[in-house]
């Protein structure tokens, strides 16, 4: 969302009474001098906190956690937003934050109109400092590097970062770089393949694509898609891959390169069988021509696929589906310390004696590792070990010969209790220690928890297998809650088709009067129908999940469907759990959507988290479901569990946002607000007063926090102190012990000076910011504007908004079509353009109203 900027000119141009100008500048500095409430002791669970955090302009007695807010970017940046996606990361320690913004500032030189590669956002480091967060730019200038885009951060304090980069201008043509804490950028090693070396691309898959890499970036994995035969005549029959890689048109390929402060000439390729490392890629012995994936590849899982010290690397083999060449099915295999290949879904008889390989082969899928690489888990329906259907399988790196691989889905109670079958549908988390994994499976596995409660056959039921704390050195299933029974999802699929009507009825009005209300005013035919169908797709968008419990359905089963989009999060020991369900796990939940829960493993114990002041958050549509920022494991980033964090590495503290009012300090109970979950009590974050909405949504968004849950980032358009009184959405820390004291103003008159100019008005330029000089292309107050033609008939805003889209077509460059666009939408008020089913678009004015009646 963008707000109205208003500059004030601060000198005044006419005579102000000399006690009054006096009077006005000593209330300013005591204003912003003293804390917001002026009875500011302790805060909202603490009786009292530091002195100079109460002092900070940041601080609000109902925070926890003796918190206060700080402005984490800047005030000027240059028109653009902060990027909810990639580029995103916080430091573990919280001092450091690496994100996007559509602006360049700071001294950036990343501008659209320089042709750089990533025209949405520059790439920022902020740090925290003692005079507030400081921006450096890490996306090198479009002159130096006219195409640029930043791949990944190193783990912990975020100093190195990993990029795509080219000097010169071909397209789609770019080498590996390593951006260290110098600023410096080091050649790591080519970017496409030798044959295409100086040739412009027509798609980024020909090239090199980070899906993976170690902690410290030192290694680093990416794909690669073989050309197709239309491709290669449209490069005079040369190909994109490294000599050796016999990998099929079309199909994917994996490289490595391990960088130690020199180049390589060559990156290393992953999906080979050779035994010792390649002195030559044309050695090498393809485990499939069909192509190989990262972790399970396919928009799924790549959790851990690459270890944090970059030695073990989990790939799939892709079968080839055209029976004539080997795998006959998708394969997991592990590439260890670039010299050894590891059959880890077809285990060779030193890792499994028990292991049925000989017959019924099914395809693996890579459900995730350990960090340290030691436990990797994979879903199958083989009868590997005597088990029919779905089950899950570990392979254990430290395990005994021929016991390496042994079966996490078993029968934990007495074998007559449990199904015959377990019947897994996916998992929900892994622990970065791997000691605990939190799957989904509708066979009955162990008998009642601590709380009495059993697993449902045939329903989804949540289950945690972890170390035997009865048994030391022996692990156990233990049942958390049945997430959804048959019965309940045929209930959610009926009142959310009940809702889609009611929707569809409301935006399908909304349409008919947008429509007539435009050609009223004079629209044509065409421009009219294009708003109709706008305003119906913004009106579906707004009401879905507003009505009932649209969403709901999806929501539950995304925690455990096969993909790597799991509203779901973990403690690094696995010992917490959080997650989204709509059942009514625990006493007290009424509620007709999704609802927030931590799962203690050490207690065995659900607790609803997303509770609170209101109807005891109880929700009654899906928009008011609690949400937590889904982290993406599709590629294997170092920072991916750093990323969107909701709980902190020890549990006590969970961060969510939510639109239910669950504070007394929140204003509309409509719109989402942060709230943070600490022993039994749920406290606002945000400051509860923002309901404006974003191109993206809502302008609250979560965007997660440290390690320790000190520090805690969300997004708003509210200003929260004096010095972000801005104009676009910002990002706040909302820090302990934290909060900046306020900025120090002068009077604003003495003596004399209140008399005021006797002369001319002064023209001032636009007020500095600390990284921007003053001035700008925008006139002074005061300075002569010119004269605008006079008009017979004022326009109205949607026809001004007509022939503004009609000007900018004129434009041939896409990227000015788009800001041209983007700019007229802006300035009069019309929603972004809706996609529209082509047999709803009529050729005639009856038809078109006869459809919108």
């Amino acid at each position: 969302m963008t707000k109205t900027k208003v500059v004030r000119n601060l000198k005044p141009t006419f005579n102000i009474p000399r006690a009054v100008c006096i009077i006005m500048g000593l209330t300013l500095i005591v204003t912003l001098a003293v804390p917001v409430t002026g009875e500011a002791v302790g805060d909202a669970d603490t009786t009292l906190c530091n002195p100079a955090t109460e002092a900070s302009t940041g601080f609000r007695p109902f925070l926890p956690d003796c918190r206060a807010y700080e402005l984490v970017t800047p005030l000027y940046k240059a028109g653009g937003e902060v990027a909810l996606g990639s580029p995103a990361a916080i430091a573990s320690g919280g001092g450091h934050v690496i994100v996007g913004v559509g602006g360049a500032f700071a001294g950036a030189g990343n501008y659209w109109w320089q042709g750089n590669r990533n025209p949405n956002f520059t790439a920022y480091e902020f740090t925290h400092g003692a005079a507030g967060w400081m921006p450096t730019v890490l996306t090198p200038p479009a002159t130096e590097f006219p195409h640029s885009a930043l791949m990944a951060t190193s783990e912990g304090g975020l100093g190195t970062t990993l990029w795509g980069a080219t000097a010169n201008t071909l397209t789609l043509n770019e080498d590996i770089y390593v951006r260290n804490g110098d600023g410096n950028f080091a050649f790591v090693g080519p970017g496409t393949g030798p044959e295409i070396r100086d040739e412009s691309l027509a798609s980024s898959g020909a090239e090199l694509n980070f899906v993976g890499g170690s902690s410290d970036l030192a290694h680093s994995v990416f794909r690669v898609v073989a050309f197709g035969p239309t491709e290669r005549t449209g490069h005079r029959g040369r190909g994109n891959l490294w000599p050796g890689d016999t990998t099929n048109p079309e199909s994917p390929s994996l490289y490595e390169y391990f960088y130690q402060g020199q180049p390589m000439a060559e990156p290393l390729l992953v999906g080979v069988t050779n035994e010792g490392k390649l002195s030559h890629d044309s050695e090498a012995s393809m485990t499939s021509r069909c192509g190989v994936e990262l972790g399970s590849g396919n928009g799924g899982s790549a959790y851990n696929a690459v270890s944090k010290d970059g030695e073990v690397v989990f790939f799939t083999a892709l079968a080839c589906s055209d029976g004539a060449g080997e795998p006959a099915v998708n394969e997991l295999y592990a590439r260890v310390g670039q010299a050894k290949t590891i059959r880890v879904s077809e285990p060779d008889v030193a890792d499994c004696g028990a292991c049925n390989t000989a017959s019924g082969l099914q395809n693996a899928l890579f459900e995730g590792a350990s960090q340290g690489g030691e436990n990797v888990f994979f879903l199958t329906e083989q009868e590997l070990m005597g088990k029919t259907g779905p089950n899950l399988y570990q392979y254990d790196f430290d395990g005994p010969e021929h016991e390496k691989v042994s079966l996490v889905s078993g029968c934990s109670a007495e074998p007559a209790k449990c199904s015959s079958e377990a019947d897994v549908q996916g998992v929900v988390r892994i622990s970065e220690d791997g000691s605990h994994v939190y799957f989904v499976a509708k066979g009955v596995l162990t008998s009642a928890n601590n709380e009495g409660v059993a697993p449902t056959s045939g329903a989804y039921n949540l289950y945690v297998f972890e170390p035997d704390p009865t048994h030391l050195g022996a692990d156990r299933i233990a049942f958390v809650g049945t997430l959804l029974t048959l019965e309940e999802e045929g209930t959610l699929q009926l009142e959310e088709k009940e809702e889609e009507g009611l929707v569809r009825s409301a935006a399908e009005k909304a349409a008919t009067a947008e429509f007539e209300k435009a050609l009223g005013e004079g629209l044509g035919f065409g421009e009219a129908l294009e708003l109709a169908f706008t305003v119906e797709r913004s009106t579906t968008k707004e009401l879905t999940g507003a009505l009932g419990p649209g969403g709901t359905l999806a929501a539950d089963r995304s925690i455990w469907q096969r993909s790597d989009q799991r509203p779901t999060q973990a403690t690094p020991d696995g010992q917490h759990l959080v997650f989204l369900s709509s059942a009514h796990l625990t006493a007290g939940d009424e509620s007709k959507g999704p609802q927030l829960f931590e799962y203690d493993a050490a207690d065995e114990r659900l607790t609803r988290i997303s509770t609170g002041f209101e109807h005891g958050g109880n929700v009654s549509t899906f928009r008011e479901a609690p949400q937590i920022p889904v982290q993406s494991f599709g590629i294997g980033l170092p920072t991916a569990e750093q990323s969107g964090m909701a709980i902190s590495d020890d549990g006590g503290r969970i961060f969510f946002t939510s639109a239910a009012r669950l504070a007394p300090q929140v204003e509309d109970r409509g719109s989402p607000n942060v709230y943070e979950y600490r022993e039994g009590t749920v406290y606002l974050v945000s400051d509860g007063r923002d309901n404006s909405v974003a191109a993206h949504g809502p302008t609250v968004q979560l965007f997660g926090a440290d390690a320790s849950g000190q520090n805690v980032f969300f997004l708003t358009a509210d200003a929260l102190v004096p010095q972000g009184v801005e104009a676009q959405v910002a990002l706040y820390d909302a820090r302990e012990e934290g909060g900046f004291p306020a900025p120090v103003l002068l009077p604003g008159c003495v003596g004399e000076t209140c008399r005021g100019a006797t002369g001319a008005t002064p023209q001032l330029q636009l007020p500095a910011t600390n990284d921007q000089a003053g001035g700008g292309n925008l006139p002074p107050p005061g300075a002569s504007k010119p004269t605008a033609k006079p008009t017979s008939k004022s326009l109205t805003k949607a026809k001004k908004l007509a022939q503004a889209r009609k000007a900018c077509r004129s434009k041939r460059s896409r990227k000015k079509r788009d800001l041209c666009e983007a700019t007229a939408r802006k300035r009069y008020g019309a929603p972004t353009k809706g996609t529209v089913s082509a047999h709803r678009i009529t050729h005639g004015h009856h038809k078109a109203r006869g459809w919108l009646r």
